[in-house]
């Protein structure tokens, strides 16, 4: 692998490291105080219950998840500045990256306003708890269902599909990272359809693995950037117990 440019690929690895540090942090503190994701298929009330109980660790936990989708639109635009063509394909990746990270954020951030605002009327009796409810469960279900889980995932879907296109052209990143991207695309893509129709309902179990494909492309696209040269097969090896470590847990 030929050097890439020190400064740009050093802060698109920083971008990068950013995202995996946030989500992993945002990641295991959701499931320890919120029984996050199963929690977002509960029911509202059993959501605010748990919601108002843990609030001051669940907000800042969800607002780390929402800088990880600003960083996804940041991500995609600085990955874009070292494998562009000028090509109608980079600048379609290009689109769907940012788009992702906007739709990522729409979701999240009905945590860090929406819901304490719906949860201190509720606690305070300045609205009737079936009227929060009807309105958290709109909330759950079009940004966050909708918006975020559907539309952000299936951008997202699509943002790594078209760069794996992108870097299996070029021999500059070797064809196994590309690879990684591509099936993470395809991951996010059945991801991305849980929420379309009900019988897609059962991907919401598997939504460690479909994801952890995804979080270890982005650590190992990392180590890329920064070493500047084809991965050494320790760091797969590292990769591959890192995608164990967090999703072998999840079935039990």
């Amino acid at each position: 692998m030929h050097p890439l440019p020190t400064t740009e690929s050093r802060w698109t690895a920083g971008l990068f490291l950013g995202f995996f540090g946030l989500l992993m942090a945002g990641w295991f503190t959701l499931i320890a105080a919120f029984h996050f994701p199963d929690i977002l298929r509960e029911s509202p009330q059993a959501r605010f219950d748990l919601f108002l109980k843990h609030q001051g660790v669940i907000v800042p936990a969800y607002y780390a998840m929402s800088l990880t989708a600003a960083l996804q639109a940041f991500m995609a635009v600085a990955l874009y500045r070292l494998v562009r063509k000028d090509g109608l394909l980079d600048m379609a990746a290009l689109a769907a990256g940012v788009m992702a990270g906007i739709f990522q954020m729409l979701g999240f951030f009905r945590w860090i306003i929406l819901i304490p605002a719906l949860g201190d009327a509720l606690s305070s009796g300045r609205m009737p708890a079936d009227a929060v409810y009807a309105l958290e469960k709109f909330a759950n279900t079009y940004l966050g269902m909708t918006v975020g889980e559907h539309m952000g995932t299936l951008f997202a879907a699509l943002w790594l599909v078209l760069v794996a296109v992108r870097l299996l052209r070029d021999a500059l990143w070797g064809r196994a990272l590309a690879v990684l991207a591509l099936g993470s695309g395809v991951a996010l893509l059945i991801a991305s359809l849980e929420n379309l129709v009900p019988a897609f309902a059962f991907i919401g179990s598997l939504t460690a693995a479909l994801w952890g494909l995804y979080l270890t492309w982005v650590l190992l696209m990392a180590v890329s950037l920064l070493t500047r040269k084809s991965l050494h097969w320790a760091w797969w090896v590292l990769g591959a117990v890192f995608y164990a470590g967090n999703v072998v847990p999840a079935f039990f």
